[in-house]
């Protein structure tokens, strides 16, 4: 399964006061990585025009899971490893796991789900999008 990686650093705003990286820091640089895998697998749309018209459509998470595994602290050099599971018709699954160096410092499993931007109802993976995600796995 091929890997999209999104390169960050942990900042002072993604710490606590003893430089600790906040445990929400992680849902923040998996939502990057994503958003950046999309940007890279579908260049010609931005998430705002995939977002217009009549059938425009969202991704939305449905669901994360998180197991920590150990704690990230301010100037690490980040690593978002991320690759998609499972595509259904409706959905589909993103495996991310946030490393600094070869240290795991957290797995998510997170559940995306896709609706129509205009009736904010369940919607089909759109074929270019599912193109675009199998021709990277």
């Amino acid at each position: 399964m091929k890997e999209f990686l999104y390169k960050t650093r942990a900042y002072f705003s993604d710490t606590d006061a003893g430089g600790i990286v906040y445990h929400a820091s992680y849902i923040d640089w998996a939502e990057h990585g994503r958003t950046e895998m999309l940007r890279e697998m579908v260049p010609d749309k931005t998430q705002s025009e995939l977002a217009e018209g009549d059938d425009g459509i969202l991704i939305l998470v449905r669901s994360i899971k998180i197991e920590y595994h150990k704690p990230g602290y301010l100037d690490d050099a980040i690593t978002v490893h991320t690759s998609i599971e499972e595509m259904r018709r409706l959905s589909c699954t993103a495996r991310q796991i946030v490393m600094r160096g070869d240290d795991v410092l957290a797995d998510l499993k997170v559940g995306l789900a896709f609706v129509n931007a205009k009736t904010k109802r369940p919607a089909m993976i759109p074929d270019f999008i599912k193109q675009a995600y199998e021709e990277e796995l």
